[in-house]
């Protein structure tokens, strides 16, 4: 009777450390889990690069309008060209300059690719800053 006990148990712990199927498993829930991970941080760079695109073209914008005897077309067209020259992966990219005696604020918007389904993401970046002047 301790024998048939014995074997039982042997049994038991050898189909308790038997690894078969084992990577099967860890593929479907890992492998899947890896590439949503991948796929979020490719998101989130891509949206990185076209904020800072569009910071860059904000801060372009800006810097034209801002001049002495300048106007908010020029800022505008300073901002376009930087989207334009770089391949701008910012969809529907729009430039809009407001120009005032004093003060000069430039909005960049549009829509970044997404790289993730279902996660659309807006970009709006806004610049304000004084206008050059001739003070006597």
């Amino acid at each position: 009777m301790s024998t048939t006990r014995l074997d039982h148990r042997s049994g038991i712990l050898r189909s308790l450390t038997d690894d078969r199927g084992a990577v099967t498993l860890q593929n479907v829930i890992i492998a899947p889990l890896l590439l949503t991970m991948f796929a979020v941080f490719l998101h989130f760079g891509i949206l990185l690069h076209a904020n800072n695109l569009a910071q860059a073209a904000a801060t372009s914008a800006y810097n034209a309008a801002r001049n002495y005897n300048a106007s908010s077309s020029d800022g505008t067209t300073a901002g376009l060209a930087i989207l334009s020259q770089s391949g701008s992966p910012i969809d529907a990219a729009s430039v809009a300059v407001d120009r005032s005696a004093t003060v000069v604020t430039v909005t960049v918007t549009g829509q970044a690719p997404s790289f993730v389904p279902g996660m659309a993401t807006a970009i709006d970046v806004t610049v304000t800053g004084p206008v050059e002047r001739w003070v006597n």
